[in-house]
């Protein structure tokens, strides 16, 4: 009974050092033993009776074995000269079993500066590149885009692609470097145009059409509230370049989720079609292939930031958008940023994209954000709630670990 016991002590904590291990491709034979060995002795406790007497990793290409022995004290047994029994254990995981890509959709408005949010922020989603991205692309690969949000998605050099050309000079229409319009004092005010981007309208609004064919939305921000400085970063499977431009996020600025929404939708679109080299997504999945498209949205604030013709609009007014007189005085042409980010939601999940969603520190008692986390998440399993650093790292790592798609396989 003993025996049996410490057996059953074992057996489940090499499972859990086995998918541990194969979940942080990447490093070193050594290092994967290392740190494997290093979860094992947070998950196995020596007894009395029982001790760990040996561990040992082998990484191979489709799977990770680990083995361990304990060292079971006899009773009646050390009467005939047998002190000790050693018995054996084998945890065999297979690598994840798909490709996937994944786009991170991460809230850098200004209350995430609030405490150490975008610090917990940057340390959860670094660890989540860790254990989702491996460098091994045969049979299958791994890669991550990161969509960092306020009021718009900053696209740097892919600014023209996506939302057209600029006219040199200053217009009461939209599509110069400068636009003047009538904020809602009837006020003339003027805005430079910026490489961040906004909703696109019409009826191409919650499609992942090509942009040569349907341009998504310029924006024109004021100095008080502008639009987030870092660019966003399509598909790789380089964690250098991704962890980068995690660590250069830095919180300010109100909040169009709407947007932050349909870049996490065009970064895994083999439609959107401005994408190069690594960066192309692949085809939609069919049922049958060995391909998994994910989108996590992570927030922590309302969303209130619409759109008339590249200027927040303050029609209708949401509190926290900005200074009312840096507004234009006509109404969001696709409605308020929840109506968008529902029906753009909805039309991500029909195009095949599994959705998980993450509250951190999100005021519950706001039904419409409630309401939007809900209609976002593929399923109730995909909507996550953090209410500190440690429950933000922990439903990022439980993510990455059902994305990994690993099971116990002997």
């Amino acid at each position: 009974s003993r025996i049996a016991n410490a057996k059953a002590n074992l057996i489940a904590s090499l499972d859990s050092s086995a998918l541990y291990a194969a979940a942080i491709q990447g490093k070193t034979d050594a290092q994967m033993k290392e740190l494997a060995r290093n979860y094992l002795d947070k998950n196995y406790t020596d007894t009395a009776d029982a001790e760990l007497s040996a561990f040992d990793l082998h990484n191979c290409t489709d799977r990770v074995e680990v083995t361990g022995s304990v060292k079971v004290k006899t009773w009646f047994m050390s009467i005939g000269g047998i002190n000790t029994v050693d018995i054996p254990v084998t945890s065999e995981v297979k690598k994840a079993g798909s490709s996937i890509e994944v786009s991170l959709v991460l809230d850098n408005t200004a209350s995430m500066g609030t405490g150490t949010k975008m610090a917990d922020l940057k340390a959860a989603a670094n660890d989540f590149v860790d254990t989702v991205v491996w460098q091994e692309t045969v049979p299958y690969y791994s890669k991550v885009a990161v969509i960092p949000y306020n009021n718009g998605v900053n696209v740097g050099a892919l600014a023209d692609l996506a939302r057209g050309t600029v006219v040199a000079g200053t217009s009461t229409t939209p599509g110069s470097a400068s636009f003047t319009f009538k904020n809602p004092s009837n006020i003339d005010t003027t805005f430079a145009i910026s490489t961040c981007v906004t909703e696109r309208t019409g009826t191409n609004a919650y499609a992942d059409v090509a942009a040569s064919s349907s341009p998504v939305g310029r924006q024109y921000g004021p100095v008080g509230n502008p639009c987030i400085s870092t660019q966003m970063r399509p598909l790789t499977n380089n964690t250098a370049n991704l962890k980068a431009t995690i660590n250069a996020m830095s919180a300010g600025g109100s909040t169009a989720g709407q947007v932050g929404i349909a870049w996490g939708w065009y970064a895994l679109s083999p439609n959107f079609g401005i994408w190069s080299g690594e960066s192309v997504p692949a085809s939609y999945p069919a049922p049958t292939t060995k391909l998994h498209k994910i989108m996590i949205l992570m927030t922590d604030a309302e969303y209130n930031s619409g759109y008339c013709k590249g200027v927040i609009t303050g029609n209708p007014t949401v509190y926290g958008s900005g200074v009312p007189d840096d507004h234009i005085g006509c109404a969001a042409t696709n409605g308020d940023s929840y109506t968008q980010s529902n029906s753009m939601c909805a039309a991500i999940k029909a195009a095949g994209i599994e959705v998980y969603t993450i509250e951190f520190e999100l005021d519950a008692s706001v039904a419409q954000r409630v309401a939007l986390m809900n209609a976002c998440a593929t399923d109730s399993a995909h909507r996550m709630t953090a209410s500190n650093s440690a429950q933000l790292k922990s439903a990022f790592q439980k993510i990455a670990q059902n994305l990994l798609e690993l099971r116990v396989s002997k």
